[in-house]
């Protein structure tokens, strides 16, 4: 049987068995890991590169469909947008997060920048963009040879 290891607080470690629903182990590491501040929001995990494990997304499946044993992971708050538009935040519970992950907190900032525009708009954004040659009333972007 392999545990996983969750960081959270002041750099601190807590040993969890991943072989149960992903719903039982997220309470678990609430119970064990989260004081007052934390007991409102969504809890995840992600990995040391910033790889979000998504395990609210599939609470009635094991965890350990979607961890890997014997590998640390830290403990995020997750606060979805209260519209569509709006990003979804990502937050490190770890204290000096900044100061001791600065890679992985810089990669969950990142990933709590708002969503991009539409495609059409991102499209018209990069077409005006593209050189113009115009030929009677038609735009070509292409130079013919």
């Amino acid at each position: 049987m392999t545990f996983i290891t969750v960081i959270y607080g002041d750099n601190e470690q807590r040993m969890f068995n991943p072989h149960c629903t992903s719903l039982i182990l997220l309470e678990c590491i609430r119970k064990h890991c989260c004081r007052n501040d934390g007991n409102d929001g969504t809890l995840d995990l992600t990995d040391a590169v910033g790889n979000m494990k998504h395990l609210p997304d599939h609470l009635n499946s094991y965890a350990n469909m979607y961890l890997e044993g014997r590998t640390k992971y830290w403990l995020v708050k997750v606060e979805k947008g209260i519209t569509d538009e709006d990003p979804t935040r990502y937050t490190l519970l770890t204290n000096n997060s900044e100061k001791y992950y600065p890679d992985l907190s810089h990669k969950l900032q990142e990933l709590s920048r708002p969503p991009s525009p539409s495609g059409r708009q991102s499209w018209a954004t990069v077409r005006k963009k593209l050189p113009k040659t115009i030929k009677g009333s038609k735009r070509t972007h292409a130079k013919k040879r």
